[in-house]
Parts: structure tokens; C-alpha cells; sequence
């Protein structure tokens, strides 16, 4: 069966460059209201989509470059938002972007890039950079330029000065204080370097490298060090907060490491931007990993199957969730290397690769790069797809124990009644402050009850207040039916079930 009720679905929502969010278009707009307005309608439209695809979680990116799609004291505001760096959007973006995800009961992780402070170094970027509006924050660029490198022909923050680690992790240490977000995500940029523009960093080496014979040891310390103070704080200040990490899909290969993965990949993490991220799983310095598996099943250099198994044994025994990043972008896309996403108009690449995520062990989730793909022409037979036969029914996220185990109190006196729209069902909170949402399952009256089979899950409902009420609006008998309403946490933990029965003629409130 490769329909199971647990199961991370989430994509990432990008808004560098303005590629998923929001809309170039909408940054031409004089009138301010006018802009709002739509950036608003592109997130949610962005959310319902989501929806439709039976996902349970976004990853909406908040810091691409060193500036802020939310109210910072530390970030100016992105020039994404309005046109200009530092610029009032006159709204909070990432308030918006959780108060619409929660309504449609989706996690949302603010997802940061922690060192990158530019995508290019262009005179009109440096004068951007130079001259934000006096009532935003400075950019890192005029407050500390001693802390800025130039790498991958782009502005970036130096992983080895002690200070801009600090700076880093302060940033995104106010999203975790000030809002309600459901976890902390870091994508792959670390020492992001290119070969015709390294990072020079010869001098930060010699000042702060005294312990290490290795350039490379001191570097992978570096990120650790950062990663590890940034997993202490998030879990001191509120310990719900998921905190994860989406690297290149290898760490290291077998050829140069033992413990690596049978590939050839030219650009591992351990290697290439000095990131240990198997180590960080080891130590368990983050509940989840999201490694960027962007291969086929067949591509030999990196095999889907075979890298993603081997991350599995990582993981495996480990208080870390393995969720594995995929290429929804390269669906139905001709590629002289990767042909395999063209045939069956890349359905069948995608959908396999979601099925061997649904069926093997230690395998916890699968998010989709990137959100607007959802509605790409080349991908809208893959998504058909998805929606038909991959994930035809809801799912929920699964729950971390190492974050807590006990479930929330069950709902209590639930009850149907028949509606002009359908079957109104009603019940009272369960008197616990830690029901966040409930969900709702449907039975045939001579169907046995079980909630732990998910073609029986229908809805899910974030909590509002005391007293709750919901409608199925499509009822699957109109001769009666058993409802089972329970409640959830932030960690996701279900409460025992509460019952209801509906008939058609004579509705009735049970157990």
C-alpha cells in the first residue's frame, strides 16, 4: 500500500529574483494598495495550490540576501518586495504568508540563506547596497563591509569571521522570537564558490584559523560551529520549532570517503562548500534533512534510489526526519543527460520517484523545488498525476517524539446535522491549549472504524476557539454515515477519536 497517512508534502516557495513570489508584474504597480492587493492574491493562489496538490507544508524563503520578508530591526527590506532595498512593502509579508498557511492548516518554514548578500556585483547593486531608505536598517554591506567577500561573482557574508556568524544567526533568531512560524530551513549556500570566482579568504584563515593545519577542517568547523549555536538557540527559545537543513543531494562519494554514497557527483557538500552535513545528522543537531536529490532513477553519476537510500541509513536510529528534495522543475523538460523526465511527459520519473519515497523506510517526507512549477505547461500532466495517483488522499505531517509525545485531549460532543450544503458537523474543544487542528475522518455506517487508514481522512481543521463546526459538502451516502473528529498538536500528536453518526432523515448526536 503506498497510501499512508503519515507523510511530509511540501514545496519550496523561492522568492529570489522574484521566482515564485511574488510577481515581477506586481512591482511595477504605482499604487501601493494596488500592490498589496495582488502580491497578496499570487500567495494565497500560490497556497491554494498547494492545497490542491494535498500538500501539508511550504518552505517560504524570507532572507535571500541578506534582507527581509518580514519586520526585521537587524535586515532591510527586500528590494523583491517593492523595487527597492529597504523600501516599506507596507505590509509583513511572512505575517501574511502564516496567518493564510494556518488557515489552510499548511506548516510554513521560514526558510533563510544565511551568508549570500547579493546576486551579483553590479555597480547599481553596490549603490542599492550603499543607499537604503534612512528608516530601514543598513544593509551588512554599509554596516560591516569588513565581514564581505566576493564569491561565485556575488556579495557574500565570510563564514569565518566569528562576528557575521553571529549577525546570521541573530537575524534569524527575531523570526523565531516574534513569530509563529513551524520551523527554521537553511538551503545549500554555505561556502558557495565558483571556480572562476573562489572565495578569498586567505586573510580570515590566518586570524582565525590558528587550531587548524587544514583550510578545509577550519571551513567545515566554521559551518558547524554556526549550525550547532543556531539548533541550541532555536530549541531554548521555543522547542516546537523544527529546525532543518536542504543541502546538495551528497555528502561525500565512496571514492574519497568510505562512509559515502556509491555516486560520482562533482560537487559534494563535504568537499565543495565544506558543509558536514552528516555529521550534523550524527550529532542530531537538526530534527529534519531535505537533501536536494535531483536525479533520476537511472543517472548513474547520482541515482536517485541509491543516494536517497543511503541518506535513509544516516538518519536511520537518529532523532532526524529524512524528507528528500525533488525536481519538480525538470519535469517534462528535454535534457541530453536526464531524457528520463520526458517520457510519459516525465510522469513516469516523478511518479516513481514520489512511490519510492511513499515505500521505503526512513523516508519521512518529499518536497517539491519549486511552487511555480505547479502550474508550468510542461508539468500540469505529472501534477494531474500526483493528484490522481500518487497522494489521492490527505496526509498528515509525521510527528517528531523527540519533541514531545503526549496527544491533546479529544474533542467532546461532536454532532451532525443535516445542512442546504451538505453534513454539518460540530464538536467542542477538548478544553487543551495544545490542539492546534483536528482532523476529520469519514465512514460508511457498516464500514469498521479506523482511523489509521488515510482514504478515510477528509479534512483537516485548524482550531478556532471552543466551539468548532465544519460541513462536508460531499457526502460519499446519502443513506448515513459515521464521522471520527480528533485533535492534533503542533507536533503533530492525535488525540483518541470522537464519534458521530449522520442519517439522512433522523440526525442524531453519538457517543
Amino acid at each position: 500500500m503506498t497510501n499512508i497517512k503519515r507523510h511530509l508534502r511540501g514545496t519550496w516557495i523561492s522568492t529570489v529574483i522574484n521566482l515564485d513570489w511574488p510577481s515581477k508584474n506586481s512591482l511595477s504597480l504605482v499604487d501601493p494598495q494596488a500592490r498589496i492587493n495582488q502580491q497578496k492574491n499570487e500567495l494565497k493562489n500560490l497556497l491554494d495550490e498547494a492545497v490542491k496538490l494535498r500538500l501539508n507544508a511550504v518552505f517560504f524563503q524570507v532572507k535571500p540576501a541578506c534582507d527581509a520578508f518580514y519586520r526585521s530591526q537587524v535586515l532591510p527590506w527586500s528590494a523583491y518586495l517593492t523595487g527597492t532595498l529597504g523600501q516599506d512593502p507596507g505590509y509583513d509579508p511572512l505575517q501574511f504568508a502564516i496567518e493564510q498557511a494556518h488557515l489552510r492548516n499548511l506548516e510554513l518554514h521560514a526558510w533563510f540563506n544565511p551568508y549570500r548578500v547579493s546576486m551579483n556585483t553590479r555597480q547599481s547593486t553596490v549603490e542599492a547596497l550603499s543607499n537604503v531608505p534612512p528608516a530601514s536598517p543598513v544593509s551588512v554591506y554599509s554596516s560591516n563591509p569588513d565581514w564581505v567577500r566576493i564569491a561565485a561573482q556575488r556579495f557574500v557574508l565570510d563564514p569565518g569571521v566569528p562576528q557575521a556568524r553571529d549577525w546570521v544567526i541573530q537575524g534569524i533568531m527575531e523570526v523565531v522570537d516574534n513569530y509563529d512560524i513551524d520551523g527554521v530551513h537553511l538551503d545549500d549556500y554555505f561556502y558557495y564558490e565558483t571556480p572562476d570566482s573562489p572565495l578569498d579568504d586567505a586573510d580570515t584563515f590566518a586570524k582565525y584559523g590558528n587550531a587548524f593545519q587544514d583550510k578545509g577542517d577550519w571551513r567545515r568547523n566554521n559551518i558547524t560551529e554556526m549550525i550547532a549555536l543556531l539548533s541550541r538557540r532555536i530549541r531554548a527559545s521555543k522547542s516546537h520549532v523544527k529546525f532543518g537543513v536542504s543541502p546538495a543531494g551528497v555528502w561525500r562519494n565512496q571514492r574519497d570517503d568510505i562512509e559515502g554514497s556509491d555516486t560520482t557527483a562533482g560537487s559534494p557538500t563535504y568537499d565543495k562548500q565544506f558543509a558536514d552535513t552528516r555529521q550534523w545528522v550524527l550529532d542530531e543537531l537538526l530534527d529534519y534533512i531535505a537533501p536536494q536529490v535531483y536525479w533520476p532513477l537511472t543517472r548513474r553519476i547520482v541515482q536517485y534510489d541509491i543516494i536517497s537510500n543511503w541518506w535513509a541509513s544516516v538518519v536511520r536510529g537518529k532523532s532526524v526526519h529524512l524528507y528528500i528534495g525533488m525536481a519538480l522543475y525538470k519535469v517534462g523538460v528535454a535534457s541530453s543527460a536526464e531524457p528520463q523526465w520526458l517520457v510519459e511527459n516525465g510522469t513516469t520519473e516523478i511518479g516513481n520517484q514520489l512511490l519510492w519515497n511513499l515505500t521505503s523506510e526512513g523516508v519521512h517526507g518529499s518536497v517539491l523545488f519549486r511552487a511555480s512549477f505547479f502550474h508550468a505547461p510542461a508539468v500540469l500532466p505529472a501534477t494531474g498525476v500526483i493528484k490522481q495517483s500518487i497522494w489521492p488522499t490527505l496526509a498528515l505531517v509525521p510527528s517528531m517524539p523527540w519533541k514531545g509525545t503526549k496527544p491533546p485531549a479529544p474533542p467532546i460532543e461532536p454532532e451532525c446535522h443535516t445542512a442546504s450544503q451538505g453534513v454539518e458537523l460540530r464538536w467542542v474543544d477538548g478544553n487543551d491549549e495544545g490542539t492546534v487542528y483536528y482532523a476529520i475522518y469519514r465512514f460508511a455506517c457498516n464500514q469498521s472504524v479506523m482511523i489509521d487508514n488515510p482514504e478515510n481522512l477528509i479534512a483537516t481543521v485548524r482550531s478556532a476557539g471552543t466551539q468548532q463546526c465544519w460541513v462536508d459538502t460531499s457526502p460519499s451516502s446519502s443513506e448515513g454515515m459515521m464521522y471520527a473528529v480528533t485533535a492534533l498538536d503542533r507536533n503533530h500528536n492525535e488525540s483518541a477519536m470522537a464519534l458521530a453518526r449522520w442519517t439522512a432523515l433522523v440526525p442524531q448526536q453519538s457517543e
